[in-house]
């Protein structure tokens, strides 16, 4: 275990200043990419998490969704966070760590938040070292912080001042407060371990210290439960104590105990894991006995906390937070990102192949699970051959490259020894403040690639000298592979990336090399792919993975927005294309820009709005309406606020809308049974991020239940003016669609009112009239469906058109459908709404470039909250057969719905997410895995009934 705790002192001596850019590409997956240092409990059962890898998260514990994050200042080499304390008022948050700022000052602070609002109201300074630990008194009065610089600190919260300074011969890692009688006076006192090997209590209201033990190992962890306090430290132990600092007993343990927990009641005690084997002990507090062993976690683990009276929480390094019933050990619930640790790289060409399961020997993992081709980003599930992958060579002619322990901490690979002819010519050992170790390492040419912990990627030259630094990593590098100059790197922090090494020989001092692109893909197989200056391409819903940390100073909190934001600037897949060719991505800018304007943002100064909400999301009532109170911050005028009801968008001519400079009050009336209103806000740069109100109308009377009307346009084209774009079952499809939904009339639709158009019918005049007719015909009480089935291409400029009839490759604004005509239909439709895109059919068209991506984010970008179904990804093949008499998409619709075979639940109901699992499962085993469509169901829609038996 490499606990980054242990050398902060070091890194503040030799750390850089702060980049001067206040907008951080950062990768966000949904969950903690680095090591979780501390978990809390709110009243409401919300669990606060706070990590490494700089952000503090709040997530409901009965669903695992992330509710927000609560963000500050970070740079590249700091910003990391140790230690949170919420006050027992929930209305201060305190976070330390290794912080960032301008000065050192800045990093060894405390930042104090409003809880609630996320805002930061005060900056906390007086240790000269990180802080490693932090504690509220139980009435809120003080809070403690142990610190690097060898002493524990009281500050008075309401004078913000240090009232009392506790004195250690080394770091404070542990610290807490509590009260106890004296005589009939309440006493407050301290206690606090470090790595001294000392407890010491202290009396805060006299001042001295009471009493001290010293242990013979070093000390980590403390907590302090009803009667008793526990402490554990560099020993497979935990010493318990009585409040006068009496040593009770020691408890022996099969692991490190990293992390201790007292539940509320002290009943009970649990201890995370710093080695093997990773086993979570809880112990009843009678007589110390272990009554449980949770065994989940892989990884260290020092967060641990209590949800309630039965159930655990424990968070880990690189792994998911996991809540657990104490007694059985059973998992509840598992909060997780959806990124993996990339443990192993291969590169042959264009074709980059990667492993996620940590099956390592030597220096090098050798499985690869999938591959990427980075010419049209289609992903493989499994790869050929490991052999047809350049992997990187410990050895080069006469020359080798072997690992021994030794450096500052004893490291197993601290030491990289350079050989000729089997004799050391020289070594390069690592350091606390360039990655600890050689994780992976080998030659390129005449040189030595090396990857450490803490995202250090170097290369040096046979005498050991360093020649240039890669940087981009913040995790360990786990893995290198070499095509020629291109290098790829895979590490812990879930990303992969391609370097061009052509740039080093180029330089005779030493450099700092950017990556050419960062790659990151999610479980599910949505990527992103993006350079330094932040242009990217993805899937569909892979831009949501990547943002901007937006610093805003030390002494302010910082925001986060998401690169989906910036679609209509930053997403250039011909940028992306252009620097896999050039190497470069002022050389790709240039060449993108003879096609298409490359327009650069200042992301810092063009945010999208904020939307908070002032009032509860989670409402039950009998009551016929709500009211709902949100706030608006944005630097620019808005131009539109979006409300939706169950993903019907309201009038807000309507609405009774109250304003109050930025805060406003919303009254909706609700319908029987699940409300779910979304409210998003736009300005002339963005839209932003809904805020969710959900709210259940009870009623005692039962009524009859409101069918809507559905209107389908229904579109399939197999025969083209031009036969050479011919295909078999488009128009059958789109007949097929038709006459299935007409079933479910007098069903679960009052009536289905339906407009088919094929071959020769479906030409742009017709489909664009047909698409006049929807949206004069639809209302809000009405489901509006489009299918589509045919071929689609972008043009040079990237612009994404569906093929009528009559289409013209050579003159497709004249003769195809653009698909803007289509997004301006959808987004404007005031009921719910549902496309089905079949367009991407392999054939003779497949010349010309076709990528849906860019279409189907225009529709998520305007903020309608459609539902979107397409039948394959990006630029992926959709496949149909004969034998089928349909598409795979198709066929997999028809299945689902017309036989219910999506009914998984078998209530004679087929909802929009069953339809959603049973297409995605069905073509891919339709099409082996070749075909992989796309669902995008936004969260302000409720699961709806589609069709019924």
């Amino acid at each position: 275990m490499k606990l980054k705790y242990i050398i902060l002192s070091t890194l503040l001596c030799v750390s850089t200043l702060l980049a001067s850019s206040k907008a951080i590409l950062k990768l966000d997956t949904k969950g903690h990419t680095a090591m979780i240092a501390d978990i809390i409990v709110t009243k409401s059962g919300d669990i606060i998490s706070a990590s490494n890898d700089k952000s503090i998260r709040v997530w409901d514990s009965k669903t695992g969704d992330e509710k927000r994050k609560i963000l500050g200042q970070i740079g590249s080499d700091s910003g990391e966070i140790f230690a949170i304390a919420l006050s027992g008022d929930e209305r201060y948050l305190a976070v330390g760590g290794f912080l960032a700022g301008d000065k050192r000052e800045d990093k060894t602070a405390i930042r104090l938040y409003n809880y609630s609002t996320g805002k930061l109201l005060h900056i906390l300074k007086s240790h000269t070292d990180v802080v490693l630990d932090l504690s509220f008194s139980e009435d809120g009065r003080y809070l403690i912080s142990g610190s690097g610089d060898k002493t524990a600190k009281v500050w008075d919260i309401q004078s913000l001042k240090v009232v009392d300074t506790i004195k250690h011969q080394n770091h404070v890692y542990g610290v807490a407060i509590f009260k106890d009688k004296d005589g009939y006076k309440d006493e407050y006192y301290s206690v606090s371990v470090g790595f001294d090997n000392q407890i010491i209590l202290y009396s805060l209201s006299k001042n001295y210290k009471v009493k001290s033990h010293r242990l013979n190992h070093k000390l980590m962890y403390l907590s302090i439960g009803a009667n008793h306090i526990a402490v554990s430290g560099y020993s497979k132990k935990i010493d318990i104590y009585d409040k006068k600092l009496n040593h009770i007993q020691t408890i022996q343990s099969d692991t490190k105990p990293s992390g201790l927990k007292y539940s509320k009641d002290g009943r009970y005690l649990i201890a995370g894991s710093g080695t093997s084997p990773r086993n979570i002990n809880i112990y009843e507090t009678s007589n110390y006995t272990k009554i449980s062993t949770f065994k989940k976690h892989t990884n260290t683990t020092m967060a641990v906390n209590f949800l309630d009276k039965n159930t655990a929480i424990s968070g880990s390094n690189y792994d998911a937070i996991y809540i657990w019933d104490i007694q059985t050990t059973k998992v509840k619930q598992k909060i997780e990102g959806v990124g993996e640790t990339v443990w192993s790289v291969g590169i042959k060409g264009d074709r980059i192949a990667w492993g996620n399961t940590d099956d390592c020997s030597g220096k090098n993992c050798s499985k690869f699970q999938k591959s990427i081709n980075l010419k049209d980003f289609n992903i493989q599930n499994s790869t050929s051959n490991t052999q047809n992958y350049n992997r990187i060579s410990t050895t080069n002619g006469s020359y080798s490259l072997s690992h021994r322990a030794g450096g500052e901490y004893g490291y197993s690979d601290a030491i990289l020894d350079i050989k000729k002819d089997g004799t050391t010519i020289a070594s390069i050992t690592k350091s606390a403040t360039d990655g600890y170790g050689h994780s992976c390492y080998g030659w390129w040419g005449e040189y030595i690639v090396s990857g450490g912990s803490n995202g250090y990627l170097n290369i040096y030259d046979k005498k050991g000298k360093k020649v240039a630094s890669l940087v981009g990593h913040t995790g360990t590098i786990w893995s290198v592979a070499l095509d020629g100059n291109r290098l790829v790197s895979g590490s812990s922090d879930q990303t992969m990336m391609v370097w061009n090494l052509g740039e080093i020989r180029a330089k005779s001092e030493e450099v700092r090399i950017y990556p050419m692109l960062n790659i990151f893909i999610s479980k599910d197989d949505e990527y992103i792919v993006w350079s330094k200056s932040g242009y990217f391409t993805s899937s569909v819903g892979g831009d949501k993975y990547v943002g901007y940390h937006i610093n805003r100073g030390s002494d302010k909190e910082a925001k986060y927005v998401g690169s989906d934001k910036y679609f209509d600037t930053l997403y250039r897949p011909d940028i992306i294309s252009g620097i896999l060719k050039t190497g470069s991505e002022k050389k790709a800018i240039a060449f993108a820009s003879r096609t298409k304007k490359v327009k650069k943002v200042d992301i810092a100064s063009s945010l999208p709005p904020m939307v908070f909400l002032l009032s509860s999301s989670d409402i039950t009532t009998k009551n016929s309406s709500i009211t709902i109170k949100y706030m608006i911050e944005s630097d620019e005028p808005i131009k539109d606020i979006i409300i939706t009801q169950n993903g019907v968008k309201l009038d807000t001519r309507a609405l009774k809308i109250k304003k109050d400079k930025s805060k406003k009050t919303l009254t909706v009336t609700l319908e029987d049974g699940e409300n779910i209103i979304s409210i998003k806000a736009r300005n002339k740069y963005a839209l932003s991020d809904e805020v969710l109100v959900s709210a259940y109308k009870k009623t005692d009377t039962i009524k009859d239940i409101y069918k809507p009307t559905l209107y389908l346009l229904s579109i399939g084209v197999s025969e083209y003016k031009n036969s050479e774009f011919n295909l078999e079952v488009a128009h059958k499809d789109a007949l097929a669609i038709a006459k299935m939904m007409k079933k479910q009339k007098g069903k679960i639709y009052k009536d289905v009112v339906v407009k088919t158009l094929t071959n020769s019918e479906a030409n742009s005049d017709n489909i664009l009239d047909a698409l006049d007719w929807i949206d004069r015909e639809v209302t809000s009480k009405d489901i509006a469906m489009i299918f589509i089935a045919g071929h689609g291409v972008n043009d040079e400029k990237g612009n994404y058109y569906f093929l009528s009839h009559d289409a013209n490759q050579e003159r497709l604004r004249r003769t195809a459908v653009k698909w803007v005509e289509l997004e301006d239909t959808i987004s404007n439709l005031p009921s719910k709404t549902i496309l089905l895109a079949d367009t991407c059919h392999s054939g003779s068209i497949m010349g010309k470039r076709r990528d849906i991506t860019s279409a189907v984010k225009s529709i998520i970008n305007s903020g309608s909250g459609s539902i979107i179904m397409t039948a394959t990804t990006g630029s992926g093949y959709s496949y149909e057969q004969s034998s089928w008499g349909h598409g795979a998409f198709t066929k997999s619709l028809l299945e689902g719905i017309g036989k219910t075979k999506a009914d998984y639940d078998r209530d004679g109901v087929v909802s929009i997410k069953e339809i959603d699992l049973y297409v995605t499962s069905r073509v891919k085993k339709l099409t082996k895995g070749k075909q992989k469509p796309t669902t995008i169901i936004p969260a302000s829609i409720p699961d709806f009934a589609i069709g019924v038996k």
